[in-house]
């Protein structure tokens, strides 16, 4: 079973289109709390970082390098993963 996931529980599903030269940044939870940084300062500077990033043209490979290293740099205590989906 995942981690996190109920058994006899039921999970909404929603389908979505993204736009053209656009971005899905999802993170865990290792990525945006830490010790030193709340959760919405978390949200904040990965989504600064991505939205940057990828500004910079960036790909998404290096894109998600950039938010992950960020949260090596405040010392996370938990699991870190980064998944950029972008449409070009």
């Amino acid at each position: 079973m995942v981690l996190g996931v109920l058994p006899h529980t039921d999970y909404p599903e929603e389908t979505f289109t993204l736009d053209h030269d656009s971005a899905l940044v999802l993170v865990t939870d290792g990525v945006v709390e830490g010790p030193g940084l709340t959760l919405d300062a978390g949200l904040d500077r990965a989504g600064t970082l991505a939205a940057e990033a990828l500004n910079e043209g960036l790909g998404t490979e290096a894109t998600a390098d950039r938010v992950l290293d960020a949260a090596d740099a405040v010392d996370h205590l938990d699991d870190a993963a980064v998944l950029v989906i972008r449409r070009l």
